[in-house]
């Protein structure tokens, strides 16, 4: 199965914007974002609205990290209304800058269709 990707853009707590690339995952249970994005800028500079509970995350290779449960103030994605205060697992995460788990993607119907790389939203 190919890798899906997507610009997303984040608002966060100092009301700065940024668009970054997220990763669509079914088979990841939550979302999740980098600490420092691919472009350089960090989450700590779009502002964190809450920074929550030690949240362990486990790769498909069986490792596993501690990341923390934040909140943002909205979340983007062309062809869905803005979603207010998307949560996210933050860690040190360097294969892409976010990733959209498979809960959030069932509540805004998203589907996957891999052969074409496509994001379709019924």
């Amino acid at each position: 199965m190919g890798k899906i990707f997507k610009e997303i853009g984040l608002l966060g707590a100092k009301n700065k914007f940024i668009k970054v690339k997220a990763l669509f995952d079914t088979g990841a249970e939550h979302n999740y974002i980098a600490e420092v994005f691919s472009n350089g800028s960090s989450i700590y500079d779009l502002g964190i609205l809450e920074l929550n509970e030690k949240q362990s995350v486990i790769f498909a290779n069986g490792t596993d990290t501690d990341g923390r449960m934040i909140k943002l103030k909205l979340l983007k994605m062309e062809g869905i209304p803005p979603i207010p205060e998307p949560t996210f697992c933050l860690f040190d995460m360097k294969m892409c800058d976010a990733i959209i788990g498979a809960k959030l993607m069932q509540q805004l119907n998203i589907v996957l269709k891999p052969s074409s790389k496509e994001i379709l939203f019924c």
